[in-house]
């Protein structure tokens, strides 16, 4: 069978997992990946998770500090489709590959760079390190650990996320380029990812927490997803957060006569008080400790209750949600044997994608690559089909009928909508169940698009989606199997209703093995895929983190534009499906990759601070710095820029490996010396000398993202209105084109525009108030207080 990317052929320059994860998912859906690398090697191949990154590439050595280097690279450009580089800004300008130059060479050339901080502003220069860029925009002083001040954060969601960010803009490029037979330059950062993992995505200057009235509180995020221990010392994730599964929990617990007073209905939303939220948690955490953890499942599943156990990544790989849908794929590598790694991103139904060749060697490649410069290169050609016609969007003409819910897959469709697709957002009377979380319509998962409301429960409301389906290139859902089958919107249904539609699963587990029927939101995944123990440090109880709802979606928006490149080349729909628990899994493939003889993976010491002395957090005079220094030069200049020179010929600290044997002696040195000065101090003095150091605590991550300079000028946030003119704050786009805009539409409230999607379907205005009047496309609401 083909693959999605069949055709396509890739220039890699890149050193970090953001950019190699690029190549990686392209070289999976058969793209031909070309991975350009220095005599002296990537460094990244001193890291096990080189690996997955890698594999399924050429290995090509050149040396782009010559002439000789730069014109094979050239040459190499002439026949290919994407280029892929991860460089500061303006270095690859300045080496002469940047895209000015090799667009020359080949103008139908779509070129991707990912940055650290962006591509303008004050931390411009700064080197592009996950932790680095993590503690300068305040993650880790916004993270809750076990003691207090800022929590080092190891998952490495930047850089998982600028990789599909990069994917879905590459693939948007390529898509407008069918039709004007122009490449152009797309960028993201990974500041930018991390502005797609912030859900809220709303804030009004001096916005504060406003009382609810009657003195309730809010405790869907407190108590839904606890992490209560059980008998046996473990514990469970638990993910209770809707509330016909919360009630089931309750009964389970013996709370269900809390019902009987009408105070309670509300919950997990709302609570009549936060003396009766800490009352109830105490009886729940008192009776969880009365049964196992294995008891304890055994009930939820058989109660349909969420509540998930935590797992390492070594354990994720080989459970049965895992396996059974497909998820996990062994590699022969020549250098270190069989390996177990995380499997394809998404399932494809008619081309699925092929993981069967291990990373190259370095250079593997090199004479035979290079012996194909000047021949017949195979590329398509680039005929444009509007006749070159000017595109506004890179997704212009594209439309989406986006049916799921809360955030791990409508935020998918919101990333295509950003692009320029038309995304119409399907919803039932009651609104997408996300409309709770805050209670306002200005809600991120619903920017850029059209609300409609159809009750898809009424044969009138199936009509009406299978004509907006007759006309859509792709659907996406993320119910639980068989709810589609039972709406009839399943894939059988609608692909005869259009054969050419990309249909996509949004799952939590997939529509496969012993746990597809069960519920999941961000907690599942969390601890499922291992991030809840990885995250935790050494021996502390497993933490929630919530990361696995946006790194969902960032899956489905790179499945979509797979799926929709796919159809393209071969002129079909398929069905597509991706889960959660996988989509986690990638941010943390380094760690589930295994192999005999792998080096113990790095987990953050008990106190969280991080893995080692030149890679953790400090607590200085005033302040926590981070300092994260891989390179020997970094070292050598830390050294100095502390005062601690003669630590360099100190026998104890000579070597890489000698300073790995005596890890806890070196981190006593430095963090006497960084006792000496502020942290504020000590970014000023060692970044200059180039040392990776900056300080990471004294902003909240969302006050960073939404007014800090650096935010600003790369355009992470947007101004908005509400319709009463106040301005508010919003997420901006996570994606650039160079010779495209990407659309900025406020989000609106459930079915403001389902009376004129219904008339453009041929409804006159009379069968448009019957259908209301009936309440198949009546907006009800969630019921909570604003």
């Amino acid at each position: 069978m083909s693959t999605a990317c069949e055709g396509l052929k890739v220039i890699e320059v890149a050193r970090g997992m953001a950019g190699d994860m690029v190549g990686m998912v392209l070289a999976d859906n058969g793209a031909e990946v070309i991975k350009v690398e220095p005599p002296s090697r990537d460094p990244m191949r001193a890291v096990p998770g080189f690996l997955v990154w890698n594999r399924g590439k050429k290995s090509v050595v050149l040396d782009l500090k010559t002439p000789q280097g730069r014109e094979k690279l050239e040459r190499l450009v002439e026949g290919a489709d994407l280029v892929v580089e991860d460089f500061k800004p303006g270095v690859a300008d300045r080496m002469g590959i940047g895209y000015d130059r090799l667009s020359k060479v080949n103008p139908g050339i779509v070129y991707a760079a990912i940055t650290g901080f962006g591509e303008k502003g004050p931390l411009r220069d700064l080197p592009g390190y996950e932790h680095l860029v993590a503690a300068k925009t305040g993650r880790m002083s916004s993270q809750a650990g076990f003691r207090d001040g800022p929590i080092f954060t190891p998952s490495p969601i930047a850089s998982y996320g600028a990789a599909m960010l990069a994917i879905q803009a590459l693939l948007a490029a390529v898509h407008a380029r069918r039709q004007t037979g122009k490449g152009q330059r797309v960028h993201t950062s990974l500041l930018h990812a991390l502005i797609a993992y912030d859900m809220s995505g709303f804030r009004r200057r001096g916005e504060g927490g406003a009382a609810l009235p009657g003195g309730k509180v809010r405790g869907v995020m407190e108590m839904g997803f606890m992490t209560p221990v059980c008998k046996d010392g473990r514990y469970i994730q638990m993910c209770s957060r809707a509330p016909h599964l919360f009630r089931n929990w309750m009964r389970v617990m013996g709370l269900e006569e809390v019902y009987e007073d009408s105070a309670y209905h509300q919950m997990p939303d709302l609570f009549p008080s936060r003396a009766e939220l800490e009352r109830i948690m105490a009886h729940v955490d008192a009776t969880m400790r009365e049964k196992t953890m294995d008891e304890w499942l055994e009930i939820f599943l058989k109660e349909d209750v969420g509540g998930d156990p935590f797992l390492t990544p070594m354990e994720f790989m080989h459970h049965p949600q895992t396996v059974e849908n497909g998820r996990v794929t062994q590699v022969e590598d020549p250098t270190v044997g069989l390996t177990t790694q995380i499997g394809p991103l998404a399932n494809f139904s008619e081309t699925p994608s092929n993981i069967d060749r291990p990373a190259p060697l370095l250079g593997q490649h090199t004479e035979e690559v290079l012996k194909t410069i000047g021949a017949a290169n195979g590329v398509a050609a680039r005929q444009p089909t509007n006749g070159g016609k000017p595109l506004k969007y890179p997704l212009e003409g594209v439309t989406v009928l986006d049916c799921a819910f809360f955030y791990a897959a409508p935020f998918g469709a919101t990333l295509l909508a950003e692009m320029g697709a038309r995304v119409i957002k399907v919803e039932p009377p009651t609104g997408d169940p996300t409309r709770r979380n805050a209670n306002t319509p200005y809600l991120k998962t619903m920017q850029g698009k059209e609300s409609v409301v159809l009750d898809l429960k009424t044969g009138e409301g199936r009509d009406l989606l299978y004509k907006l389906a007759a006309k859509a290139d792709i659907f996406l859902h993320n119910f639980r199997p068989g709810v589609p089958q039972n709406l009839k919107i399943d894939y059988p249904t609608l692909s005869a209703v259009n054969p050419r539609l990309v249909y996509v699963y949004g799952s939590c587990f997939g529509s496969e093995g012993p746990w597809k029927f069960r519920p999941g939101f961000h907690s599942t995944p969390n601890a499922l895929a291992g991030s809840g123990i990885v995250e935790s440090g050494r021996d502390n109880p497993p933490k929630d983190r919530v990361f696995p709802d946006p790194a969902g979606a960032l899956a489905v928006a790179t499945a979509m534009m797979l799926g929709l490149q796919a159809r393209e080349r071969t002129g079909k729909g398929q069905y597509v499906e991706t889960t959660m628990i996988n989509s986690t899994g990638y941010a943390l493939s380094h760690w589930s990759l295994q192999y005999d003889g792998k080096p113990e993976d790095p987990i953050p010491d008990q106190g969280q601070h991080g893995y080692h002395a030149l890679h953790r957090l400090y607590d200085t005079s005033d302040g926590w710095l981070f300092l994260m220094c891989p390179e020997e030069a970094q070292w050598l200049a830390l050294a100095r820029g502390l005062g601690l020179a003669h630590l360099i010929e100190d026998p104890r600290f000579v070597t890489a490996e000698a300073r790995a044997k005596n890890d806890d002696e070196l981190a006593t040195e430095l963090q006497q010396a960084l006792r000496k000065n502020s942290a504020t101090a000590w970014e000023k003095s060692l970044v200059p000398s180039g040392v990776p150091a900056v300080r990471a605590d004294g902003i909240d991550h969302h006050e960073f993202l939404t007014y800090d300079p650096q935010a600003l000028e790369n355009n992470v946030v947007v101004e908005d209105h509400l319709p009463d003119g106040e301005e508010f704050m919003r997420a901006a786009n996570c994606t650039q084109f160079s010779d495209m805009e990407t659309r900025v539409a406020s989000p609106l409230p459930q079915g403001w525009a389902t009376g004129a999607i219904l008339r453009e379907l041929g409804l006159s205005d009379g069968e448009v108030a019957d259908l209301h009047e009936k309440g198949v496309t009546k907006a009800l609401g969630h019921g909570l207080p604003g």
